[in-house]
C-alpha cells in the first residue's frame, strides 16, 4: 500500500505547526511564494498519476518474468524488515546517481530548487522521474512483491519528511545511524563544501560507508538551493528547465561524443568546446514583490485545486481517459497560472483571466460531453470561477486600480 497519499493531512498539520513555532521564535522559514511553489510542485508530481503512462511498471513486469523470479514468503517480520533497508540501500544510490548523471539530476533538481529549508520543501517532488525505477529492478529480482516495495517505499518517503527543517539541530548519537534534519541541511545545501554529500534517505550508514558523509559545521551555515539558481515560481518550468538546459548543450556542442556524455555527467560538467558559466552560490534569494491579494488569492486557490486533485488521483481508473487529462490539464494551468501571479509577470493576469474562462466553458460543456460524472460538479466548477472573479474585480477597485497593477517583470 502506497501509504504517502493518506500522510498528506499530517503534513499539512506539522507544516502549521513549524509556520507557527517559526512566528513564536522569531525564525521563520517560510515564505509564502516559495511554499506556494513547492506545494504546487508536490500537487504537481502527484496528479502525474493521471497520465497513466505506467512505463516502469510494464518494465518491471517484463523482467521479473523474463527472469523466472518466485516471489518470496511475505508473512516473516524479517522480510519486510529486510526490504525496508534493501530499499533505502537502492535509494541511496539511485539518489547520489540523481546528482551524478544529468538525466537523473534533470528530474531530482526539482527538490533541490528552493531557497528555503522547511518541511514544505519535502513535498517539492519531481514529475518527470521516469527513469530512476531501475535501481529498485534488484528488489523485484530478489522475489520482493510489488506491495512489498510499494509500501516499504512509501514508509521511507514519509520518514524523510520530518528532516527538512531547521528547527531541530543535532541528535548526538541518532546522528551516527539515521538521517536527521542536521545531516540532510548539509545535503540540500548549495555550499561549496557541501555540495553533493549525504544521500541516505532513512539510514546514513551509506553515506558513511561509501565516502559521501558531511558533518554540519556551526562556523559555515547552510545555504540552500541550487547553483544556477532556478528564479521562477512556475512548476512546469521547474520540472523541464534541466532537460532544456541539458538538450541545448548537447545540440550546441560539436564533439558527437560530449552529445551523449553530457547526459550521464554531473550537472557542472561542460563540453570542452562551450564556454562555462559561473554562478553566485552567494547570491540574494528570489523574491520578486506581488500585493497581499495576489497572495492570498494564490494560497486559496492552491488550496481548492489540491482537493480537486488529489481527489482526481483517487477516483483513479473510475475517470474515463480524457477526463483524466483534463483534471491534469486544469491542475497544471493553475499551478502555472498562479506561478505568474507571484512573479508579477506582465501576462500574469490574462492568464489567470483566461484560464477561468476555460473552465467556465468546462462547467458548461461536461454535463452533456461525459454525463457520468457526478451532477454538483458542474455547478462547483462554476461557483468557484464566479468567486474567483469576483474577487479579482473586487479587489481592484477596492485598491482604486485594476489588480494586474502587481509589479510587472
Amino acid at each position: 500500500m502506497n501509504y504517502v497519499t493518506y500522510a498528506i493531512p499530517f503534513f499539512v498539520l506539522l507544516m502549521l505547526v513549524e509556520y507557527l513555532w517559526g512566528h513564536f521564535t522569531r525564525h521563520q522559514t517560510y515564505r509564502l511564494n516559495d511554499t506556494v511553489n513547492s506545494l504546487s510542485m508536490g500537487l504537481l508530481s502527484r496528479v502525474v498519476d493521471l497520465l497513466r503512462l505506467g512505463f516502469a511498471g510494464t518494465v518491471i513486469e517484463a523482467i521479473v518474468r523474463a527472469a523466472g523470479v518466485q516471489q518470496v514468503n511475505t508473512d516473516p517480520t524479517w522480510v519486510w524488515v529486510a526490504a525496508f533497508v534493501a530499499y533505502d540501500f537502492c535509494y541511496y544510490w539511485k539518489h547520489r546517481f540523481g546528482h551524478e548523471w544529468r538525466i537523473l539530476w534533470a528530474s531530482h533538481v526539482a527538490h533541490h530548487q528552493s531557497e528555503e529549508f522547511n518541511l514544505s520543501t519535502a513535498l517539492r517532488q519531481t514529475g518527470t522521474d521516469y527513469i530512476g525505477f531501475v535501481f529498485y529492478i534488484p528488489l523485484y529480482l530478489a522475489g520482493l512483491p510489488v506491495e512489498v516495495v510499494i509500501t516499504v517505499g512509501s514508509l521511507n518517503l514519509i520518514y524523510q519528511f520530518w528532516v527538512h527543517t531547521e528547527h531541530i539541530r543535532k541528535l548526538g548519537p541518532v546522528e551516527w545511524v539515521f538521517v536527521t534534519p542536521s545531516n540532510h541541511r548539509v545535503h540540500h545545501a548549495k555550499n561549496p563544501d557541501y555540495i553533493d554529500k549525504n544521500y541516505g534517505g532513512v539510514f546514513i550508514l551509506w553515506d558513511r560507508m561509501f565516502g559521501t558523509f558531511k558533518d554540519e559545521r556551526e562556523d559555515n551555515p547552510c545555504c540552500y538551493g541550487i547553483t544556477h539558481a532556478l528564479q521562477s515560481w512556475n512548476p512546469i518550468w521547474a520540472n523541464l528547465h534541466i532537460w532544456v538546459e541539458t538538450a541545448q548543450l548537447a545540440w550546441r556542442t560539436r564533439r558527437w561524443r560530449d552529445k551523449f556524455l553530457v547526459w550521464f555527467k554531473p550537472p557542472s560538467w561542460i563540453p570542452g568546446d562551450l564556454p562555462v558559466e559561473h554562478y553566485d552560490w552567494q547570491a540574494p534569494k528570489y523574491d520578486p514583490q506581488s500585493t497581499p491579494f495576489i497572495k492570498a488569492y494564490c494560497f486559496t486557490n492552491y488550496w481548492i485545486i489540491t482537493v480537486a486533485g488529489l481527489a482526481a488521483v483517487l477516483a483513479g481508473e473510475l475517470l474515463s481517459v480524457p477526463v483524466a487529462l483534463t483534471a491534469f490539464a486544469v491542475v497544471a494551468g493553475t499551478l502555472f497560472s498562479h506561478g505568474r501571479l507571484l512573479e508579477g509577470r506582465r501576462d500574469a493576469m490574462n492568464i489567470e483571466f483566461s484560464r477561468l474562462g476555460v473552465l467556465l466553458l468546462l462547467a458548461m460543456v461536461l454535463p452533456q460531453v461525459w454525463p457520468a460524472l457526478p451532477e454538483w460538479l458542474s455547478p462547483a466548477v462554476l461557483a468557484y470561477v464566479v468567486a474567483s472573479l469576483g474577487a479579482l474585480v473586487i479587489s481592484g477597485a477596492a485598491s482604486h486600480s485594476l489588480p494586474w497593477s502587481i509589479r510587472s517583470k
